[in-house]
């Protein structure tokens, strides 16, 4: 059973502003898994989020019902849903727009 997203409605506006209010951590991962599915370890290393701010970022992304994880045996594979997906391509340089850090 597929799912319909029909982003001409007010579901766009929505997703837009959440998406430019991600931390970076979350726009990353985001990043990553439009490439393809990893488990915890890999995705760390491949989005370059530390492993204590990966946990962070992947709530705000299952949050907002762009990521979910699937279990394969003993570990975790983080991916994107049908709706991630979606939005990576039609917001595609908002996830891509990083906030300057603050020391």
């Amino acid at each position: 059973m597929a799912i319909d997203f029909n982003l001409n409605t007010t579901l766009q506006p929505y997703l837009r502003e959440m998406i430019k209010k991600l931390p970076n951590g979350a726009k990353l991962v985001m990043q990553s898994l439009s490439k393809q599915d990893w488990n915890k370890e890999d995705l760390s290393l491949n989005s370059q989020v530390r492993r204590g701010e990966l946990n962070f970022a992947v709530c705000w992304l299952e949050a907002l019902g762009l990521a979910r994880y699937i279990s394969s045996g003993r570990q975790k594979l983080y991916t994107l849903t049908p709706l991630g997906r979606l939005a990576y391509e039609e917001f595609n340089t908002e996830f891509h727009e990083l906030k300057e850090e603050r020391d």
